[in-house]
């Protein structure tokens, strides 16, 4: 393996340190703050990041809760599709790239990104409703607006799963004949 492409592997892992970090504050911020405002409503309006749903928390907190959940579940399978990046860069091996494990790997950060997009897209749905009846709630679809890309990123991961699963036939075959 040539330097530059060790050394891109490397910045890429850190990335995906520095993004999982990231993702998991996020959860964790939306997770204390809704729990939080169940005891002080008072925080409802000011929320994490901004994220202000005092409206939709007087009216109903069955709703108030969905909205919370959908963002904290997103938020946390988005956290968890890195991590499973993160565990690709510990397990991959140059020599054998591929494994059990990596094509394992991949097919779960498909069903995962899947996952993602299709909640997101039902979150997207759930929004809209409360648009149309005029509550301002447009800030919360930040959390689940780039469901078609995971929708997309599922469908290239679970391609690339495939071909890792022919990979590790052929690699095995290979190792048979020799």
């Amino acid at each position: 393996m040539s330097l530059k492409t060790d050394f891109i592997i490397k910045v890429l892992h850190v990335v995906s340190w520095i993004i999982f970090i990231g993702l998991c504050i996020e959860t964790g911020g939306l997770t204390f703050n809704y729990v939080y405002s169940l005891f002080k409503p008072i925080i409802a309006k000011h929320s994490y990041m901004g994220l202000n749903l005092s409206e939709i928390y007087r009216e109903n907190k069955i709703t108030y809760t969905a909205f919370f959940s959908f963002a904290i579940i997103i938020s946390g399978l988005k956290a968890f599709i890195f991590y499973l990046i993160i565990e690709i860069f510990l397990k991959l091996n140059m020599v054998k790239p591929f494994s059990e494990k990596i094509a394992s790997l991949i097919s779960k950060m498909s069903y995962h990104a899947f996952s993602v997009g299709i909640l997101g897209i039902i979150a997207h749905q759930f929004t809209k409703r409360f648009i149309h009846r005029g509550y301002d709630v447009d800030i919360i679809e930040k959390y689940w607006n780039d469901s078609a890309a995971f929708l997309m990123m599922a469908a290239i991961l679970f391609i690339i799963a495939q071909i890792f699963q022919k990979g590790l036939e052929l690699q095995s075959e290979n190792e048979l004949t020799v």
